[in-house]
Protein backbone atom coordinates (compact mmCIF):
# COMPACT_ATOMS: atom_id res chain seq x y z
CA UNK A 1 0.00 0.00 0.00
CA UNK A 2 1.49 3.38 -1.11
CA UNK A 3 1.48 6.02 2.24
CA UNK A 4 -0.75 8.28 0.20
CA UNK A 5 -3.29 4.98 0.15
CA UNK A 6 -2.97 4.58 4.03
CA UNK A 7 -3.68 7.90 4.64
CA UNK A 8 -6.79 8.44 3.03
CA UNK A 9 -7.82 5.31 4.66
CA UNK A 10 -6.88 6.26 7.89
CA UNK A 11 -8.41 10.05 7.44
CA UNK A 12 -11.56 8.21 5.90
CA UNK A 13 -12.04 5.32 9.49
CA UNK A 14 -11.19 8.45 11.80
CA UNK A 15 -14.10 10.88 10.17
CA UNK A 16 -16.55 7.31 10.80
CA UNK A 17 -15.50 7.12 14.39
CA UNK A 18 -15.79 10.89 14.96
CA UNK A 19 -18.25 10.51 17.74
CA UNK A 20 -15.86 8.46 19.98
CA UNK A 21 -13.33 11.26 19.33
CA UNK A 22 -15.88 13.94 20.80
CA UNK A 23 -16.08 11.67 23.47
CA UNK A 24 -12.27 11.48 24.19
CA UNK A 25 -11.97 15.31 23.81
CA UNK A 26 -15.25 15.25 26.00
CA UNK A 27 -13.36 13.35 29.03
CA UNK A 28 -10.25 15.47 28.29
CA UNK A 29 -11.76 18.46 29.31
CA UNK A 30 -13.68 17.33 32.12
CA UNK A 31 -10.14 15.88 33.62
CA UNK A 32 -8.53 19.61 33.12
CA UNK A 33 -11.46 21.12 34.74
CA UNK A 34 -10.51 18.97 37.78
CA UNK A 35 -7.44 21.25 37.90
CA UNK A 36 -8.93 24.55 36.89
CA UNK A 37 -11.44 24.34 39.54
CA UNK A 38 -8.32 23.60 42.13
CA UNK A 39 -6.36 26.54 40.45
CA UNK A 40 -9.57 28.61 40.49
CA UNK A 41 -9.87 28.68 44.01
CA UNK A 42 -6.24 29.80 44.59
CA UNK A 43 -6.52 33.28 41.64
CA UNK A 44 -9.47 33.60 43.88
CA UNK A 45 -8.04 33.51 47.45
CA UNK A 46 -4.90 35.87 45.96
CA UNK A 47 -7.13 38.36 44.05
CA UNK A 48 -10.20 38.87 46.19
CA UNK A 49 -11.32 42.25 45.98
CA UNK A 50 -8.07 43.60 45.76
CA UNK A 51 -7.26 46.42 42.93
CA UNK A 52 -5.16 43.30 41.41
CA UNK A 53 -8.32 42.43 40.37
CA UNK A 54 -9.66 45.49 38.83
CA UNK A 55 -6.27 45.72 37.08
CA UNK A 56 -6.70 42.16 35.43
CA UNK A 57 -10.20 43.32 34.32
CA UNK A 58 -7.94 45.96 31.72
CA UNK A 59 -5.47 43.00 31.12
CA UNK A 60 -2.64 41.31 32.63
CA UNK A 61 -1.10 42.81 35.26
CA UNK A 62 2.24 42.22 35.88
CA UNK A 63 3.02 43.19 39.03
CA UNK A 64 0.32 40.89 40.42
CA UNK A 65 1.45 37.48 38.73
CA UNK A 66 5.04 38.79 40.04
CA UNK A 67 3.53 38.36 43.79
CA UNK A 68 1.32 35.64 43.34
CA UNK A 69 4.09 33.54 41.56
CA UNK A 70 6.39 34.24 44.37
CA UNK A 71 3.52 33.04 46.86
CA UNK A 72 2.46 29.80 44.38
CA UNK A 73 3.07 26.26 45.79
CA UNK A 74 1.79 23.42 43.82
CA UNK A 75 -0.56 23.49 41.64
CA UNK A 76 -0.26 27.03 41.53
CA UNK A 77 3.20 27.16 40.77
CA UNK A 78 2.00 26.15 37.17
CA UNK A 79 -0.15 29.12 36.44
CA UNK A 80 1.69 31.37 34.15
CA UNK A 81 1.25 33.66 30.65
CA UNK A 82 2.28 30.52 28.87
CA UNK A 83 -1.01 28.36 29.63
CA UNK A 84 -2.95 29.75 27.19
CA UNK A 85 -2.30 30.27 23.24
CA UNK A 86 0.64 28.88 21.51
CA UNK A 87 2.62 28.87 24.78
CA UNK A 88 0.78 25.94 26.50
CA UNK A 89 1.81 23.51 23.58
CA UNK A 90 5.72 24.73 23.12
CA UNK A 91 5.73 24.27 26.60
CA UNK A 92 4.68 20.79 26.72
CA UNK A 93 7.20 20.21 23.95
CA UNK A 94 10.11 21.94 25.74
CA UNK A 95 9.19 19.80 28.77
CA UNK A 96 9.12 16.40 27.02
CA UNK A 97 12.39 16.87 25.22
CA UNK A 98 13.98 18.14 27.90
CA UNK A 99 12.99 15.52 30.55
CA UNK A 100 10.47 17.67 32.59
CA UNK A 101 7.67 15.85 31.92
CA UNK A 102 8.52 13.57 35.22
CA UNK A 103 9.24 16.68 37.75
CA UNK A 104 5.47 17.85 37.23
CA UNK A 105 3.07 19.42 40.30
CA UNK A 106 2.11 15.96 42.28
CA UNK A 107 -1.48 17.06 40.93
CA UNK A 108 -1.05 17.66 37.57
CA UNK A 109 0.83 14.26 37.78
CA UNK A 110 -1.79 11.76 39.54
CA UNK A 111 -4.38 13.50 36.76
CA UNK A 112 -1.63 12.90 33.98
CA UNK A 113 -1.78 9.19 35.32
CA UNK A 114 -5.51 9.09 35.53
CA UNK A 115 -5.68 10.32 31.65
CA UNK A 116 -2.94 8.01 30.17
CA UNK A 117 -5.39 4.95 31.95
CA UNK A 118 -8.04 6.62 30.00
CA UNK A 119 -6.45 7.66 26.60
CA UNK A 120 -4.79 3.48 26.84
CA UNK A 121 -8.32 2.34 27.39
CA UNK A 122 -9.52 4.44 24.03
CA UNK A 123 -6.84 3.67 22.30
CA UNK A 124 -7.20 -0.15 22.69
CA UNK A 125 -11.04 1.03 21.63
CA UNK A 126 -9.79 3.17 18.35
CA UNK A 127 -7.26 0.72 17.22
CA UNK A 128 -9.97 -2.60 17.44
CA UNK A 129 -12.25 -0.56 16.04
CA UNK A 130 -10.39 0.23 12.83
CA UNK A 131 -9.21 -2.69 12.62
CA UNK A 132 -12.87 -4.34 12.79
CA UNK A 133 -14.69 -6.32 10.20
CA UNK A 134 -18.51 -6.20 10.43
CA UNK A 135 -20.12 -7.88 12.98
CA UNK A 136 -17.55 -7.27 15.79
CA UNK A 137 -18.00 -6.28 19.05
CA UNK A 138 -18.65 -2.54 20.45
CA UNK A 139 -16.31 -0.02 20.89
CA UNK A 140 -16.59 -0.46 24.71
CA UNK A 141 -15.85 -3.88 24.84
CA UNK A 142 -13.46 -4.30 22.43
CA UNK A 143 -11.33 -1.86 24.18
CA UNK A 144 -12.04 -3.73 27.36
CA UNK A 145 -10.83 -6.84 25.57
CA UNK A 146 -7.67 -5.22 24.80
CA UNK A 147 -7.51 -3.05 27.99
CA UNK A 148 -5.26 -5.26 29.87
CA UNK A 149 -2.41 -5.68 27.40
CA UNK A 150 -2.49 -2.30 26.45
CA UNK A 151 -1.87 -1.13 29.71
CA UNK A 152 1.40 -3.30 29.93
CA UNK A 153 2.48 -1.69 26.66
CA UNK A 154 2.03 1.85 27.93
CA UNK A 155 4.38 0.65 30.88
CA UNK A 156 7.53 -0.73 28.69
CA UNK A 157 6.82 2.55 27.12
CA UNK A 158 6.85 4.18 29.99
CA UNK A 159 10.35 2.70 31.01
CA UNK A 160 11.46 3.23 27.55
CA UNK A 161 10.76 7.07 28.24
CA UNK A 162 12.09 7.18 31.49
CA UNK A 163 15.76 5.51 30.16
CA UNK A 164 15.67 8.00 27.25
CA UNK A 165 14.96 11.27 29.42
CA UNK A 166 16.42 10.22 32.29
CA UNK A 167 19.52 8.36 31.30
CA UNK A 168 20.14 9.09 27.87
CA UNK A 169 19.64 12.78 27.72
CA UNK A 170 21.87 13.72 30.67
CA UNK A 171 24.73 11.99 28.92
CA UNK A 172 24.06 14.25 25.80
CA UNK A 173 23.99 16.99 28.28
CA UNK A 174 26.94 15.60 29.17
CA UNK A 175 28.38 15.32 26.22
CA UNK A 176 27.01 18.66 24.65
CA UNK A 177 28.91 20.31 27.75
CA UNK A 178 32.03 18.59 27.69
CA UNK A 179 32.33 19.77 23.46
CA UNK A 180 31.58 22.84 24.26
CA UNK A 181 33.50 23.78 27.84
CA UNK A 182 36.34 25.47 25.54
CA UNK A 183 33.86 27.22 23.19
CA UNK A 184 33.09 30.97 23.17
CA UNK A 185 31.66 30.85 19.81
CA UNK A 186 27.68 30.45 20.29
CA UNK A 187 26.96 29.08 16.92
CA UNK A 188 29.19 26.05 17.72
CA UNK A 189 27.04 25.59 21.05
CA UNK A 190 24.00 26.44 19.29
CA UNK A 191 25.26 23.59 16.47
CA UNK A 192 25.90 21.04 19.36
CA UNK A 193 22.40 21.70 21.42
CA UNK A 194 20.37 21.50 18.02
CA UNK A 195 22.10 18.06 17.31
CA UNK A 196 21.33 16.39 20.71
CA UNK A 197 17.57 17.82 20.46
CA UNK A 198 17.65 16.08 17.10
CA UNK A 199 18.88 12.74 18.30
CA UNK A 200 16.27 12.95 21.43
CA UNK A 201 13.45 13.58 18.74
CA UNK A 202 14.11 10.85 16.64
CA UNK A 203 14.38 8.15 19.41
CA UNK A 204 10.95 9.90 20.99
CA UNK A 205 9.65 9.21 17.03
CA UNK A 206 11.23 5.32 17.03
CA UNK A 207 9.44 4.74 20.55
CA UNK A 208 6.61 5.96 19.21
CA UNK A 209 6.73 4.24 16.24
CA UNK A 210 7.47 1.08 17.40
CA UNK A 211 4.75 1.09 20.27
CA UNK A 212 2.20 1.96 18.12
CA UNK A 213 2.55 -0.77 15.69
CA UNK A 214 3.10 -2.84 19.08
CA UNK A 215 -0.63 -2.09 19.71
CA UNK A 216 -2.03 -2.56 16.04
CA UNK A 217 0.40 -5.91 16.44
CA UNK A 218 -1.93 -6.93 18.95
CA UNK A 219 -4.87 -5.98 17.68
CA UNK A 220 -4.87 -7.25 14.66
CA UNK A 221 -3.04 -10.93 15.69
CA UNK A 222 -4.82 -10.59 18.92
CA UNK A 223 -1.96 -11.38 20.73
CA UNK A 224 -2.13 -12.46 23.56
CA UNK A 225 1.75 -11.91 24.80
CA UNK A 226 1.96 -8.00 24.91
CA UNK A 227 5.68 -8.81 26.61
CA UNK A 228 6.51 -9.90 22.37
CA UNK A 229 4.64 -7.46 20.73
CA UNK A 230 7.51 -4.58 20.42
CA UNK A 231 9.80 -7.68 18.60
CA UNK A 232 7.41 -8.05 16.36
CA UNK A 233 6.72 -4.66 16.10
CA UNK A 234 10.21 -4.09 14.96
CA UNK A 235 10.59 -6.52 12.81
CA UNK A 236 7.59 -4.90 10.81
CA UNK A 237 8.80 -1.15 11.20
CA UNK A 238 11.96 -2.01 10.02
CA UNK A 239 11.51 -4.38 7.50
CA UNK A 240 9.22 -1.87 5.60
CA UNK A 241 11.09 1.19 6.91
CA UNK A 242 10.40 3.67 3.85
CA UNK A 243 6.38 2.76 4.50
CA UNK A 244 6.71 3.04 7.82
CA UNK A 245 8.27 5.93 8.67
CA UNK A 246 6.85 7.80 5.63
CA UNK A 247 3.35 7.52 6.86
CA UNK A 248 4.15 8.41 10.13
CA UNK A 249 6.21 11.49 8.97
CA UNK A 250 3.61 12.31 6.67
CA UNK A 251 0.85 12.65 9.46
CA UNK A 252 3.56 14.30 11.78
CA UNK A 253 3.66 17.07 9.12
CA UNK A 254 -0.15 17.46 9.55
CA UNK A 255 0.29 17.63 13.40
CA UNK A 256 3.33 20.41 12.24
CA UNK A 257 0.67 22.37 10.46
CA UNK A 258 -2.00 22.70 12.82
CA UNK A 259 0.41 23.78 15.15
CA UNK A 260 1.70 26.89 13.02
CA UNK A 261 -2.17 27.69 12.39
CA UNK A 262 -2.95 27.79 15.88
CA UNK A 263 0.64 29.94 17.00
CA UNK A 264 -1.45 32.22 14.05
CA UNK A 265 -4.62 32.35 15.20
CA UNK A 266 -4.35 31.73 19.35
CA UNK A 267 -4.10 34.97 21.10
CA UNK A 268 -2.05 35.06 24.23
CA UNK A 269 -2.32 36.34 27.98
CA UNK A 270 -3.75 39.36 27.63
CA UNK A 271 -7.13 39.38 26.98
CA UNK A 272 -9.37 41.55 29.06
CA UNK A 273 -13.10 41.22 27.37
CA UNK A 274 -15.60 38.13 28.12
CA UNK A 275 -15.70 38.40 24.35
CA UNK A 276 -11.92 37.71 23.65
CA UNK A 277 -11.72 35.16 26.76
CA UNK A 278 -14.47 33.16 25.14
CA UNK A 279 -12.56 33.11 21.99
CA UNK A 280 -9.72 32.38 23.04
CA UNK A 281 -10.98 29.56 24.73
CA UNK A 282 -13.25 28.44 22.03
CA UNK A 283 -10.11 27.93 19.43
CA UNK A 284 -8.09 26.11 22.29
CA UNK A 285 -10.66 23.89 22.36
CA UNK A 286 -10.61 23.56 18.55
CA UNK A 287 -6.85 23.03 18.49
CA UNK A 288 -7.66 20.31 21.48
CA UNK A 289 -10.51 18.21 19.22
CA UNK A 290 -8.57 18.25 16.03
CA UNK A 291 -5.20 17.03 18.28
CA UNK A 292 -7.24 14.21 19.78
CA UNK A 293 -8.22 13.39 16.11
CA UNK A 294 -4.68 13.43 14.76
CA UNK A 295 -3.95 11.00 16.83
CA UNK A 296 -6.32 9.16 15.83
CA UNK A 297 -5.03 9.63 12.01
CA UNK A 298 -1.89 7.48 13.37
CA UNK A 299 -3.83 4.87 14.51
CA UNK A 300 -5.95 4.33 12.01
CA UNK A 301 -3.32 5.10 9.13
CA UNK A 302 -0.65 2.75 10.66
CA UNK A 303 -3.13 0.15 11.37
CA UNK A 304 -4.35 0.47 7.10
CA UNK A 305 -0.57 -0.34 6.79
CA UNK A 306 0.25 -2.75 8.78
CA UNK A 307 -2.47 -4.65 7.51
CA UNK A 308 -1.22 -3.96 3.81
CA UNK A 309 2.56 -4.72 4.53
CA UNK A 310 1.61 -7.95 6.61
CA UNK A 311 -1.40 -9.25 4.67
CA UNK A 312 -3.20 -9.95 7.68
CA UNK A 313 -6.34 -11.29 6.66
CA UNK A 314 -8.46 -9.85 10.12
CA UNK A 315 -11.57 -12.00 9.27
CA UNK A 316 -9.82 -15.36 9.27
CA UNK A 317 -8.10 -14.21 12.69
CA UNK A 318 -11.50 -14.08 14.49
CA UNK A 319 -11.94 -12.28 17.73
CA UNK A 320 -11.20 -13.58 21.62
CA UNK A 321 -12.99 -11.47 24.31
Amino acid sequence: MKISEAFKKGAHNVLQSKRYVLLAYVISVLLALVLAVALSASLTDSLGNSLAGENLRKGFDPLWYSNFSAAARGLSTTFEPGVVGIGAVLKGLDQMLGGEIFHNDVAIAGVGILYLLLWTFFSAGFISLYAASEGQPSFVERAAAFFPRFLLLAALAGVAYFLLFHFVLNWLNNAVEELTRETIDERVHFAYVAVKYGVVWLLVVGINLIFDYSKIFVVLKNHANALSAPWHAMRTVFSNFGSTFGLYLSIGAVWVVLILLYWLVAPGAGQSSWLTIAGAFFLGQIYLLVRIGTRCLFYAGQTAMFEAVTSTDHESDGYTA
